[in-house]
C-alpha cells in the first residue's frame, strides 16, 4: 500500500488484528477508505482510522440496494418489519405492566396474561 499509493481503499468482510495495521497505513497515506464488517470487536478501528464505516447489518444492506435484487431486498424488509413487530411487542408490554402495576385492576390481569405469553420458563 505504501508503494502504490491507492486513491481508495475498500475493506468489506470478516476481519481480525489486520483491520487496523490496514486502515492505519490507508490513513497514513491519504486514501479515502470505507470499511465495513459485521464484527463488533473491529469496528472502534474501523471507525476511527477510515473516512466511512458500514456497521453491522448495513454491509448486507449497503449489497442489497447496490445490487436492487428483489429478494434480498424483501428479505431486509421482512427484517424490518419483525424488528418494528418486536419494538411494537415490547412497548405495549411494558406500557401494560406499568398501567396494571399503578391501577391494580382489571389491566393489571391483562398484563399479567401478557407477561406469561412472552416469559420463558427454565
Amino acid at each position: 500500500m505504501l508503494r502504490e499509493k491507492p486513491a481508495a481503499c475498500f475493506y468489506l468482510g470478516a476481519f481480525f488484528a489486520e483491520s487496523l495495521v490496514l486502515a492505519e497505513t490507508g490513513n497514513s497515506i491519504g486514501a479515502i477508505q470505507v470499511a465495513g464488517t459485521a464484527q463488533p470487536t473491529q469496528l472502534p478501528f474501523f471507525v476511527a482510522a477510515c473516512d466511512y464505516t458500514l456497521i453491522g447489518e448495513e454491509l448486507f444492506a449497503a449489497s442489497a440496494y447496490l445490487s436492487r435484487d428483489l429478494r434480498m431486498l424483501g428479505s431486509l424488509r421482512g427484517q424490518d418489519v419483525g424488528k418494528a413487530l418486536a419494538m411494537v411487542a415490547i412497548v405495549a408490554g411494558c406500557l401494560l405492566l406499568t398501567f396494571g402495576s399503578l391501577t391494580g385492576g382489571g389491566v393489571a390481569s391483562f398484563a399479567d396474561g401478557f407477561k406469561r405469553m412472552f416469559a420463558l420458563n427454565f
